[in-house]
């Protein structure tokens, strides 16, 4: 199951920074790290634009250019972390969300100077950029490290899933062993096919399970 960790905390508070800082450190640790940014702001192109009218409709769009690519697709009620994690992140062990602070998701606050105890829902850890140590869930500038490595033991304890099986945006709880049961059955099944036997790769499977009135 992939882990989402929310980073919050009062605008200009540092988020962006502390973000990078713990996605530095955990891809250092060779976790699969994937990056959320929420914002109030729209994010879409404008209708007139050639993508943005094909948003509009429900679709999704890919801007394509020089320096890479980008999604749109229009907001609609099925968006939701764990959507956005099965759909874009299927690989990652963790993804860092940046804001949120209003989502039910284990959280990491980023206090302001001067700021109390926050009182918003699911916060694990505080980080104080003043250095104001003052309780036991509070990290400050320096200790980044031993935060990335308190992450990294929420997805690797002893043994991590060799497989995930996702039914929409959902993924479905599986001990280690079945995990690697699931895993074995797909590459023996795999492997009798031509070129099924380059297992070095990640393995990429998408499933219509609603194939009622189709041939």
């Amino acid at each position: 199951m992939i882990r989402i960790v929310a980073v919050s905390g009062r605008k200009d508070s540092g988020k962006t920074t502390l973000c990078r800082k713990l996605i530095k450190e955990l891809s250092d640790m060779g976790i699969r790290t994937g990056y959320i940014k929420r914002t109030a702001e729209d994010v879409i192109s404008e209708k007139n634009t050639d993508t943005g009218s094909v948003s509009d409709m429900g679709i999704g769009a890919v801007l394509w250019g020089r320096d890479g690519l980008r999604y749109e697709l229009a907001a609609s009620e099925e968006i939701t972390p764990n959507y956005i994690a099965s759909r874009y992140f299927p690989e990652a062990e963790i993804i860092i969300l940046e804001g949120g602070k209003n989502l039910r998701l284990p959280k990491i606050w980023v206090r302001s100077d001067g700021e109390g105890q926050p009182e918003y829902p699911g916060i694990f850890m505080i980080y104080d950029r003043e250095g104001n140590k003052d309780g036991s869930l509070v990290y400050c500038a320096g200790e980044e490290k031993e935060m990335a490595q308190r992450l990294a033991s929420m997805v690797r304890g002893k043994a991590y899933r060799s497989s995930r099986v996702y039914f929409g945006d959902l993924p479905l709880p599986m001990k280690d062993f079945i995990a690697d049961f699931v895993r074995g059955s797909i590459l023996g099944m795999l492997a009798a096919l031509k070129g099924g036997k380059d297992t070095d790769k990640t393995i990429r499977i998408y499933i219509d399970g609603n194939t009622e009135g189709k041939k």
